[in-house]
C-alpha cells in the first residue's frame, strides 16, 4: 500500500456533463494518512453515492471514514451521513453549529454524533490539523471550506462558495492540492452561489496552488449566456474531457501551463505529493533556485554572468525584479552591491537565512541609497531552507 498522504475523489457529476447538482455521487474527497499498517481516513462531505464510491475504492485505500468534515447542510453533501455512521459507529462528524442544527433536524439519528466547529478556530481530527474558513454560499448559513494540514502537506477542500469573507490570505497561500468547486464556466454567482471555472484560474494563481482538481461542474447556467447576441464564450454544458481541453487551452494561452496543473476530476482519481518535492541534501543545485514562501511570496534567485545576481519576488498582486553586482556569501547572509552605470546607480541587497526548529525565515532588504525598496521576512519550510543554504554555498564564494 502506498505510504504517506493520498487524496481520492469520491464523486463528481455524471460523465455526460450538464448533470443536476444532486444527481448521483456529488462533491466529496477522502484524505488518507497511510503510515505502515496504520491508516486514518478523513472524508470531506457525504452526498448521495459517496458511500458506494468509497466501497468501490476499498481495494486500493480500504477503510471506512474515521472522521467526516461537512462543508454545509445541502443534501448533496449530507445525504449519505446516516449510512456512513451505520457502517462505522465510531466515525466522528464535524461541522459548524448552524450546519449541525440543520443536519440533525433532517437526520435526528445523527444527534450526538456531530461535533461543532467554528470558522477561524483550528482543531485536530486524528493526525490532521484542520482550519475551517467561513464561506458565502447563497442564502445557506454556516458554510465553510476546510484547510487540512499534515506534516508538510496542505490541502484545501474549497467547493460551494462564492466568496470567503474575512479570510486570511496567508492561510490560503500555497496549498499542495486545491479541490475547487465550479458550478459553471462563466460567472453566474448570483444564481449558483458558487465560483466559476473562469474565476478558478485567478484563484489558482492568487493562492499559488500548483495542483488543482475541479469538481461540482454542471454548466447548466451557461446556456443562459446564449441569449446575449454579443457573448462569445461557452454557452452549453461540457463533458469532462471537453472541459479539460478548454482548461488546458486557457493555461497554454495564459502562459500558466507547467506552472499550474488544473484537472477536471473524475470519480476515483487519486493524488499524492509529488516525488519532486522530496529534496535530498546531496542534490545538485544549478544557477537558479525558486523558493516558495509558506505565506505569500515566491522568490527566485539566479546567478548570472559577469558576477551578477538577478532576484525576483512576487505575491498574488505585485512583482519586483532587481539586478545586483558582486554577490557574496558570509555565513548565512548573502549580500550584493548596486549595479553602476553612467546615468544611475541600482539598489543593493542583503538577504539572511535564519533557521528555525521547523520553519525558517529569509530576511530580505533591498535599498537604493537610503530608500527601502523591499523589506520583509519570508517564512519558508525547513526543506526549502536546506535547499537555499546549499544553493548559496555552491554558487557564491565564502567570505571570511
Amino acid at each position: 500500500m502506498q505510504q504517506g498522504v493520498v487524496v481520492r475523489i469520491n464523486g463528481v457529476l455524471p460523465d455526460a456533463g450538464g448533470g443536476k447538482p444532486d444527481a448521483g455521487a456529488n462533491t466529496s474527497c477522502s484524505v488518507f494518512d497511510i503510515q505502515q499498517n496504520e491508516v486514518f481516513h478523513l472524508l470531506v462531505d457525504a452526498g448521495s453515492g459517496v458511500l458506494e464510491s468509497i466501497r468501490q475504492g476499498a481495494s486500493e485505500l480500504g477503510r471506512m471514514p474515521d472522521a467526516v468534515l461537512v462543508t454545509h447542510a445541502h443534501r448533496g453533501h449530507t445525504s449519505d451521513l446516516p449510512a456512513l455512521v451505520s457502517a462505522k459507529a465510531d466515525c466522528k462528524i464535524y461541522c459548524t453549529k448552524e450546519c449541525l442544527d440543520q443536519i440533525t433536524k433532517e437526520f435526528p439519528s445523527l444527534s450526538g454524533k456531530i461535533f461543532p466547529v467554528q470558522a477561524g478556530q483550528a482543531f485536530d481530527a486524528g493526525p490532521f490539523s484542520i482550519m475551517p474558513v467561513a464561506a458565502s454560499h447563497g442564502d445557506m448559513s454556516g458554510c465553510v471550506i476546510y484547510i487540512v494540514k499534515i506534516r508538510d502537506t496542505k490541502i484545501i477542500a474549497g467547493w460551494d462558495f462564492a466568496s470567503l469573507p474575512g479570510a486570511d490570505p496567508d492561510l490560503l497561500w500555497k496549498p499542495d492540492l486545491l479541490v475547487l468547486g465550479t458550478e459553471t464556466y462563466n460567472d453566474h454567482q448570483s444564481s449558483t452561489g458558487m465560483i466559476s471555472v473562469s474565476e478558478a484560474y485567478n484563484i489558482v494563481r492568487g493562492w499559488n496552488a500548483k495542483d488543482c482538481f475541479i469538481v461540482h461542474y454542471s454548466g447548466q447556467k451557461d446556456t443562459e449566456d446564449a441569449r446575449n447576441q454579443w457573448f462569445r464564450g461557452l454557452t452549453r454544458p461540457l463533458a469532462p474531457d471537453e472541459l479539460q481541453k478548454v482548461v488546458d487551452d486557457q493555461l497554454r494561452i495564459s502562459g500558466d501551463n507547467g506552472r499550474f496543473s488544473i484537472r477536471v476530476a473524475k470519480q476515483g482519481m487519486t493524488w499524492a505529493p509529488s516525488a519532486a518535492y522530496e529534496e535530498h541534501e546531496d542534490n545538485a543545485t544549478g544557477n537558479m533556485i525558486e523558493i516558495e514562501g509558506l505565506e505569500k511570496y515566491v522568490m527566485s534567485i539566479e546567478k548570472a554572468e559577469g558576477s551578477r545576481l538577478n532576484l525576483t519576488i512576487e505575491d498574488s498582486v505585485n512583482r519586483l525584479s532587481a539586478e545586483f553586482a558582486n554577490p557574496r556569501k558570509a555565513g548565512s547572509t548573502l549580500e550584493a552591491e548596486p549595479l553602476k552605470s553612467f546615468m544611475m546607480k541600482g539598489p543593493e541587497l542583503k538577504m539572511s537565512l535564519v533557521p528555525g526548529d521547523q520553519d525558517s525565515v529569509v530576511r530580505v532588504s533591498i535599498t537604493k541609497g537610503k530608500k527601502p525598496i523591499f523589506a520583509d521576512e519570508i517564512r519558508i519550510s525547513g526543506r526549502d531552507a536546506k535547499r537555499l543554504e546549499r544553493y548559496m554555498a555552491k554558487n557564491f564564494a565564502m567570505v571570511a
